[in-house]
């Protein structure tokens, strides 16, 4: 059994009512703005390990969903590192065309394939 949503809501309330204060005794607005994204990926996190079974599942982190993820990355990173080796491009904009020349592919894979359930 996990968290309930009230408690839940209330913990995103608290995120908000520290970030708002936070706010109003320092007078910066982006370390507001980043302790508000902080602590909701906390309270995120916090939600997600309580309901452990369906979060893993809907997430797909059991042993082969962690395969293809880091399969994913490296074949980003081995695409990323080949243009900048052979043709001599920019790091950023290799990773950046890697991310989106190698997901379109990844992408596509996932749409064919037939779904087992």
């Amino acid at each position: 059994m996990g968290l309930s949503f009230v408690t839940v809501q209330r913990m995103f309330l608290g995120s908000f009512l520290v970030s708002f204060f936070t706010w109003i005794l320092q007078g910066n607005l982006m370390d507001a703005t980043l302790t508000l994204i902080g602590l909701s990926a906390l309270t995120g996190i916090t939600w997600g390990l309580s309901e452990k079974e369906i979060a893993f599942e809907a997430l797909g982190l059991n042993a082969e969903g962690i395969l293809v993820i880091f399969s994913f990355l490296a074949s980003i990173a081995i695409f990323a590192q080949i243009c900048i080796g052979v043709f001599d491009f920019p790091m950023i904009g290799s990773y950046v065309l890697s991310l989106f020349f190698v997901g379109s592919f990844w992408w596509t894979g996932a749409l064919i394939q037939p779904k087992t359930n």
